[in-house]
C-alpha cells in the first residue's frame, strides 16, 4: 500500500523519508461510479489520492443548485483543504467512474505536522502552491464569465503611494492570529515588512503586476479586484488580520486581482524574499505567519468559487430571461 504516493504528482520528488511518512498515514478508499465521495458542509476527513477513475467537483450556487466545475484524474488530489483549514468541506465530490487511491486522514496528518515530521511539512508548502493553483484557474474562468450588475461595478481609483506608518506590538495582538505574540516576536515581524497607511480608494496593486508583495491587514479593508476597463468588479474584501496578494506570492504568477483600500488603512508590506524565508525555514514567526496563511487560502478559494457559482447563476437567469 501507499505505492500511489510516488505518482502523485503533487508528491513528485520528496525524498524516501518523507514519502515514507506520508505512507505511514495513508489508507486505502474506493467509490463506486455516482456515488459520492463526501458532500459540501462534510466533516474533513483528509486528502484523497486518485489512483484509478475520475472524480467531479461540484460547487452549490444560488438557489441550491450544484455547477460541477472541474474533474480530478489519475494521480491528482482532491479534498486539499482538510489538511490546511479544520472547516467543513467547501464542495461536493462524486465519482464518474470507479474510482479507488489513497486517504491520508487530517487528524494523523495535523499530528505528524505538529512534531516537525518531514512528510508532513515537505506535503503541507505543496499543498499551498496547489490551492494558490487552482484559485487561479477558478478566477481565470471568472475573468471569462463573470457577468455582475452594473450597479456592483466601482471605478477604479488613483494610484497613490501609502504613507509610512508605525505598526507596534499591541496593534499586531489586536489581531486575532498574532493574539499570543511576545514583543520580540512582534518586533521580528514588523522588521520583515514595512508599515504603511493608505488613504481611503488608494490603488495598491494592479492585475497583472509582479508577485513581490504582500499586504497584511493591520486596520481597514482591501479590496481584491477584476479590473473591467475603467471600473473595478470586487470578488473579495480582505479585513483586518487578513493577507491581500496571496495567490501570486504562494505560484510566483503575476497578481490576477487589483488590489485596493477601500478604507483609511493601516497595512504591513511584505516582500518576496520575506515570505520565502519564512516557508523555507518558518522559525516562531514563520509558523504563525503560515498557520494564517493556510486557513485564509481555503476561504479565498472557497470565496472565488461563491463568486463562480454565483456568475453561473446570474447567466443562467439573464439567458433565461432574454427568451421569455
Amino acid at each position: 500500500m501507499g505505492e500511489a504516493l510516488d505518482r502523485v504528482e503533487l508528491f513528485a520528488g520528496l525524498d524516501e523519508a518523507a514519502l515514507a511518512d506520508l505512507r505511514a498515514l495513508a489508507r486505502p478508499f474506493e467509490v463506486a461510479a455516482d456515488a459520492l465521495l463526501f458532500r459540501q458542509g462534510d466533516p474533513p476527513s483528509g486528502l484523497f489520492l486518485v489512483e484509478s477513475g475520475l472524480l467531479e467537483i461540484a460547487t452549490r450556487m444560488p438557489g441550491d443548485e450544484a455547477a460541477w466545475v472541474s474533474r480530478i484524474a489519475p494521480g491528482e488530489v482532491v479534498g486539499e483543504f482538510a489538511l490546511l483549514d479544520d472547516g467543513p468541506r467547501s464542495a461536493t465530490v462524486r465519482a464518474v467512474e470507479d474510482t479507488s487511491g489513497l486517504l491520508i486522514p487530517a487528524r494523523g496528518f495535523a499530528a505528524m505536522l505538529g512534531e516537525g515530521r518531514g512528510g508532513p511539512v515537505a506535503a503541507i508548502d505543496r499543498l499551498r502552491g496547489l490551492v494558490a493553483t487552482r484559485t487561479r484557474a477558478t478566477l481565470e474562468r471568472l475573468a471569462q464569465t463573470s457577468l455582475a450588475e452594473a450597479s456592483e461595478l466601482r471605478r477604479s481609483p488613483p494610484a497613490i503611494d501609502p504613507a509610512p506608518h508605525v505598526i507596534d506590538a499591541e496593534m499586531l495582538r489586536s489581531l486575532g492570529t498574532f493574539a499570543e505574540l511576545a514583543d520580540v516576536d512582534c518586533a521580528e515581524l514588523i522588521a520583515a515588512g514595512e508599515g504603511l497607511s493608505a488613504t481611503r480608494n488608494t490603488s495598491l496593486v494592479e492585475a497583472g503586476a509582479k508577485p513581490d508583495t504582500l499586504y497584511l491587514v493591520v486596520r481597514g479593508a482591501v479590496r481584491a479586484a477584476f479590473v473591467r476597463g475603467a471600473l473595478r468588479e470586487q470578488v473579495t474584501i480582505h479585513g483586518p488580520g487578513e493577507w491581500a496578494g496571496l495567490v501570486a506570492m504562494i505560484d510566483r504568477c503575476e497578481q490576477p486581482l487589483a488590489l485596493d483600500a477601500v478604507e483609511e488603512s493601516i497595512l504591513l508590506r511584505v516582500n518576496a524574499a520575506a515570505f520565502l524565508r519564512w516557508r523555507e525555514h518558518p522559525g516562531r514567526i514563520g509558523q504563525v505567519v503560515l498557520a494564517a496563511v493556510d486557513r485564509q487560502l481555503v476561504r479565498d478559494q472557497r470565496r472565488a468559487n461563491r463568486h463562480f457559482g454565483r456568475a453561473i447563476a446570474l447567466g443562467r437567469f439573464n439567458a433565461a430571461g432574454s427568451t421569455t
